[in-house]
């Protein structure tokens, strides 16, 4: 089966790879964003899914990082002659075009219809659904609206964003696989519009959170464990970021950013409703350190309020 790769991060790496394994799989190119300027430097940095084919030294497949989807470029799609293309954040709205091309197939990061959209799992950590779970779908224009071909779930289990990743990309990849090798034989299932959920982007404001509800600041801790992190504001107008965070309880009621307890390794404190243990804390343009050092160096005590 002669097939095209379109992504762009490490999420779409990861369920790339087995297929560069299978040999019922001829991989003709790979379609991903432009290198970036990346550092203080702005030095270009390659997507994720480029470095894998540099890395594997796999000259045969061609790397494609278009500006643009323009006609020049879907014509020379078109003449690769693809069998399938198997689509995973790559990042840019695919015209009709280009999905007229060959089957165009999306492993999309949510149980659709739900969280249909640029971060949906944050969405799902932000939410808590007893299950996670990753679709394949047909693309059709309209975002992640197509017939559902197959999904693969997982339970919670109290992960964060980075460890749900690496699951949902494990079962991804197995996804991918199954519904390009038995495409034809799948029944498609339609999304039903009124069942459906949207995200967007995330962007740094998202990680600011008030310490009224432990349980709340706990699951966004969880989603924006990579980026942006969650953050408190102090009356001063500093950002204190809070790293290493546990749940203690979530129905005690204390006053909002009250010290609760300091240890060697960590501190408890109150939330409106609730509490929470943090190992590290980072004030805004100095260094992460353990939370009690924090604690010693502002000269505050149990009792105090945090920021």
């Amino acid at each position: 089966m002669r097939v095209i790769l379109a992504g762009t991060p490490s999420f779409a790496r990861a369920i790339f790879a087995p297929l560069l394994e299978d040999s019922s799989f001829e991989i003709l190119a790979l379609i991903c964003q432009p290198d970036k300027p990346f550092g203080r430097k702005g030095e270009p940095k390659a997507p994720h899914t480029k470095e894998m084919l540099i890395q594997k030294n796999l000259q045969h497949i061609q790397i494609l990082q278009p500006n643009a989807l323009d006609s020049a470029f879907i014509e020379s799609i078109r003449n690769l002659k693809p069998d399938m293309i198997l689509v995973v954040a790559y990042g840019k709205i695919l015209p009709q075009a280009f999905l007229d091309i060959a089957p165009c197939i999306n492993i999309h990061a949510s149980l659709l219809p739900q969280w249909r959209g640029a971060s949906p799992i944050q969405q799902m950590l932000l939410t808590q659904p007893k299950f996670f779970g990753i679709t394949a779908m047909k693309m059709n224009l309209k975002l992640d609206s197509g017939e559902i071909l197959g999904f693969s779930y997982l339970a919670n289990t109290g992960q964060n964003f980075t460890l749900l990743c690496e699951q949902l990309s494990h079962l991804g990849a197995k996804l991918a696989i199954n519904t390009l090798k038995h495409f034809n034989e799948i029944k498609p299932l339609k999304q039903y519009d009124l069942d459906s959920s949207y995200c967007g982007k995330i962007v740094k404001s998202f990680g600011k959170v008030e310490l009224e509800n432990a349980k709340s600041v706990y699951c966004a801790y969880l989603a924006y464990c990579e980026w942006p992190h969650i953050f408190i504001q102090s009356e001063s107008g500093y950002t204190l970021k809070l790293f290493d965070l546990h749940l203690v309880e979530s129905t005690q009621t204390h006053k909002q950013g009250e010290i609760l307890n300091i240890d060697s390794q960590s501190i408890i404190v109150g939330c409106l409703m609730g509490s929470l243990r943090i190992g590290f804390l980072q004030q805004e343009g100095k260094a992460k350190i353990q939370a009690p050092l924090y604690i010693n160096g502002k000269r505050l005590k149990i009792g105090d309020i945090l920021c």
